[in-house]
């Protein structure tokens, strides 16, 4: 019975996590509301935001700002998180998913659509039962304009590390 106790425990435990990775997701398609989505993040303890694209923010005062600022520069997204493999170990976890997005992104000349992929590596923590994030990190693969196509453009606004370099300043 303990054996059958432990597998319900797992599935519920993959299940929680699932359902957090989507309500980062809407909660980000729905206009990134810092608040919300800090209440995502394990309430104590490190917590970190990385992208190789958007810059790395490293506790819960960083990552709120940095979401504080995040719909100014995209309006609307559409995330699609997929293929998700996750391993629990405990009250500890991690997560990859495929990441494909739409977006509408502040460009030079005014708005801009945009198409992004990418892999997300995460980490949990189970805390009080719940399951929150303690690190969410994306590693962008593309972002192109819309117009342009991946092939012409797989990196708009050049490759993603030097874009990095400087997005992560602002």
């Amino acid at each position: 019975m303990n054996d059958l106790l432990a597998r319900i425990e797992r599935l519920e435990d993959l299940e929680a996590i699932r359902q957090l990775k989507s309500e980062y997701a809407r909660t980000c398609d729905l206009g990134a509301d810092p608040d919300a989505l800090m209440a995502l993040f394990a309430p104590e303890g490190d917590v970190v935001w990385r992208s190789n694209v958007f810059g790395e923010h490293h506790g819960h005062d960083a990552i709120h700002k940095w979401f504080s600022g995040v719909a100014g520069m995209m309006p609307w997204a559409a995330h699609f998180m997929v293929n998700p493999v996750i391993e629990v170990s405990g009250d500890t976890a991690r997560g990859r998913w495929d990441l494909l997005e739409f977006a509408t992104m502040t460009g030079d000349s005014g708005f801009e659509p945009v198409l992004m992929t990418g892999w997300y590596t995460d980490e949990f923590r189970k805390v009080g039962g719940r399951w929150y994030f303690s690190v969410i990190d994306i590693a962008m693969q593309q972002m192109s304009g819309w117009l342009e196509g991946w092939v012409r453009e797989p990196n708009r606004g050049g490759d993603p590390l030097v874009v990095a370099a400087g997005r992560a300043l602002q």
